[in-house]
């Protein structure tokens, strides 16, 4: 079972064909073809693996359905989650008879939520009415498919309607497990009470595996500088519990069987107290394993180790190996085992055999950190270094005794504690110092393609870094791996289609333009979230900001690092509020105004953001034209109200011209169409998001457009799209998309034509 590794990557490699990534397949038994000494016993034990667990995996999702029906109303479940009362929100994991669903409802009132602050809790009861709905699918090519993301863990429905009330959930006689959940929930509370979120947070993600609370500009810091793996449980999290548990039990005169049985036993607890994360469940087995192994005296490989918790955990979820932190756990822990050995022998320095173990974590983890998060930060190493040490030696073993010290006294567990809270102040102080964007690399999500290379290089250079140490014999793996760096970076450069994407930005409008071979990228308008006002207590922690989250995804996706014209049609809140967030958060060349009399502060702020950061910006009217594609229609200069001053722009790209029209409405339509200009375009952005003061009857008689596309927020307040519009449209041939039913919408040109996508996919049921 040494060469085990192989029956897990062949069901790895199986579950990823079932799931229609047959590619996987073809690299799997490619290997074998490279792999010296692999007999044909073994061949026939990987095929037959790869076989079961194609099946296994097609059994598994088939019987993965909902027994509801959608129309029931009245549900009757055990709360399973900690409730989250955030603002006017409540949310949490409900289990039913028939499968668990997704609560979130809104909170009435203030003394509503006082209530179910004080009474709502983990394992009570609860009877009420409300809503079935489906999950969102996946709204943006960057975005998270949430609808999927549920449903790999068995999660169908979401319940929505008014929040119950707290005389609606009972408690009953709780099990073991019930008393966990209340266990983590107290403790989590406790801490949150003590400390300020900033801290509370942190040490609830590292301890329990929570991490709701932790704010965004903290996330954001951890994320972006490529910490985002120590505010997760992890199996350092069972190394440190495992051995402080042997110590104390020792001193409590237990023997060392005795010891190693009680710690075989705490493990699964702490697995279900830790949120059963696949990390952790990977760390948990393991621990256990060889926790069991050394009281029994048994010899096992550590590779047959790994291999067999990885297919006993396929086993009991096959979507583990959906999941980013089970790829990257036992990617990690594999290559540290192939590499202990060389690493602890060659290297006598502590500092030293750190640096080369987080160099080639770093390394093996490259390729699936840049597919999840299109970036990675220089600061990643060196960061790690300092940080890793910290957490392991001081913070992770003050913050576990406070845990366990906190049934003793409170007083005690606070000041136990104390190491751990001044590491994390410290932590917090020097990445929110940082400049997240320094030494930040975007190379965008990878072709598939280039993870064969990638892992081709990285197998290289490690198999050179086995046989000769830090010596000359790394540099030619280490020019595969820069050549491979390379044309990831410039692999846009020989693309040769042009693409124009209409960003779901909800209720606003954001749409992405990318020249053949990258010669130009254009965003017109921003999008932006408006907040209207509100009571402070219904205030959310967490904003929603819809050019952070989609907007600079979708861009740093396709490796755009720059912007070289960000051309703001007019200054309305849903077109342009999000263009102080992209300016700080990519480098824009150019910034394009209409011209006309400022009015709103917004646009002010913008404006004043833009030449903070030396960003030059253009006044542009009609007639003004650029880069051989763009020629402006209006304004003309002398509007005085809001959406007339939009910027108006044809473009033509090959044999496939788009209007792009802002807000623009009928009186402007009318003053272009008087100006005799050519309009005339397959693909027309419908002016004002489908209101029906604009695309009118003359306008798109004048510039027949075969596809209309709208930009509209799902279940807006406004009406949009105006079924006047839509009829319009339909009666005379032209095909509507809309965002909000179709989602991002990429409309991809080529010499030949053209080729529409969109992000919305039907959800399997």
């Amino acid at each position: 079972m040494k060469a085990g590794y192989l029956y897990a990557l062949c069901a790895i490699a199986a579950i990823y064909s079932s799931n229609e990534h047959c590619i996987w397949a073809i690299l799997i038994i490619a290997l074998f073809y490279f792999l010296p000494r692999v007999d044909g016993k073994t061949v026939s034990l990987c095929l037959l693996v790869f076989v079961f667990f194609y099946f296994y995996y097609q059994l598994a999702d088939g019987r993965n359905i909902t027994d509801l029906k959608g129309d029931e109303g009245v549900f009757l479940g055990k709360i399973e989650s900690i409730p989250d009362i955030d603002g006017d929100l409540l949310s949490f994991r409900l289990k039913l008879k028939e499968e668990t669903v997704i609560v979130r409802q809104k909170i009435s009132s203030q003394e509503h939520q006082k209530s179910l602050r004080g009474q709502l809790k983990a394992g009570m009861v609860c009877q009420f009415q409300g809503k079935l709905e489906l999950p969102p699918g996946q709204e943006n090519f960057a975005g998270m498919n949430y609808s999927e993301y549920l449903r790999k863990q068995g999660i169908h429905w979401l319940v929505t309607g008014k929040a119950l009330l707290s005389s609606q959930c009972k408690s009953q006689d709780r099990s073991f497990f019930d008393h966990l959940i209340s266990f983590r929930s107290k403790e989590i509370q406790f801490i949150e009470r003590t400390y300020p979120e900033e801290i509370s947070s942190l040490l609830n993600a590292l301890i329990f595996g929570y991490r709701d609370h932790i704010p965004d500009k903290i996330n954001e810091a951890y994320q972006r500088l490529g910490l985002s793996h120590l505010l997760a449980v992890s199996g350092l999290n069972v190394a440190i519990l495992s051995g402080m548990l042997f110590v104390l039990l020792l001193r409590a005169g237990v023997t060392r069987e005795q010891a190693a049985v009680c710690i075989a036993a705490i493990l699964p607890l702490y697995i279900f107290l830790t949120g059963g994360e696949a990390s952790i469940v990977r760390a948990g087995i393991m621990g256990m394993c060889i926790v069991l192994l050394q009281l029994y005296r048994t010899e096992v490989h550590p590779l047959a180790i790994i291999s067999c918790v990885c297919l006993v955990m396929l086993l009991i979820n096959p979507y583990y190996a959906f999941q980013l932190g089970f790829q990257l756990s036992f990617l990690n822990v594999f290559a540290l085992m192939v590499s202990s050995r060389f690493i602890f022998i060659r290297y006598s320095s502590y500092w030293v055999q750190i640096f080369m173990s987080s160099l080639i974590c770093q390394l093996v983890s490259y390729p699936l950190i840049i597919t999840s998060f299109y970036e990675v930060s220089l600061w990643s190493l060196p960061l790690n270094l300092l940080f890793i040490p910290l957490l392991s030696i001081i913070a992770l073993p003050s913050a576990i005794l406070g845990v366990l010290f906190s049934f003793v006294s409170v007083s005690l567990a606070k000041l136990l504690f104390n190491p751990a809270v001044l590491v994390l102040k410290f932590t917090n102080h020097t990445l929110l110092g940082l400049d997240l964007g320094t030494y930040a690399m975007t190379f965008g999500k990878p072709p598939f393609i280039m993870f064969p290379v990638y892992y081709a290089g990285i197998l290289y250079f490690l198999i050179c870094l086995e046989k000769g140490g830090l010596t000359r014999m790394l540099i030619p793996p280490l020019l595969c791996l820069f050549s491979a760096g390379i044309l990831h970076w410039n692999i846009h450069l020989i693309d040769n289609k042009a693409r124009v994407t209409y960003l779901n930005v909800g209720q606003g409008d954001s749409t992405l333009i990318e020249l053949p071979f990258r010669k130009g990228v254009y965003l017109i308008d921003t999008g932006g979230t408006i907040h209207f006002p509100t009571e402070a207590w219904k205030k959310r922690k967490k904003e929603y900001d819809v050019t952070k989250e989609v907007v600079l995804p979708a861009l740093k996706a396709r490796g755009i690092r720059e912007i070289d014209k960000l051309i703001l049609t007019h200054g309305d809140m849903d077109h342009i509020g999000g263009a102080q967030t992209l300016l700080s958060g990519i480098k824009v060349k150019e910034v394009l105004f209409p011209k006309g009399t400022i009015k709103e502060p917004l646009e002010t702020r913008v404006l004043y953001e833009a030449a903070k950061r030396h960003v030059p910006i253009t006044v542009t009217q009609r007639g003004k034209r650029g880069g051989g594609v763009f020629e402006v229609l209006s304004p003309y200069g002398d509007e005085t109200e809001s959406n007339a001053r939009s910027i108006v722009i044809r473009a033509q790209i090959n044999a496939t011209s788009f209007l792009f029209t802002g807000d623009l409405e009928e009186g402007g339509e009318q003053r272009i169409l008087r100006e005799g200009e050519a309009t005339e375009a397959t693909f027309l952005k419908a002016g004002h998001h489908g209101s029906k003061t604009s695309s009118s009857a003359a306008f798109i008689d004048q510039v027949k457009p075969s596809y209309a596309l709208i930009s509209a927020g799902k279940n807006n307040r406004y009406g949009h799209p105006h079924p006047e519009v839509m009829k319009r449209f339909l009666d005379r041939g032209v095909k509507t998309i809309r965002t909000d039913e179709q989602g991002d919408v990429e409309v991809t040109v080529t010499g030949g034509g053209w080729k529409i996508r969109h992000s919305v996919t039907a959800s399997k049921k």
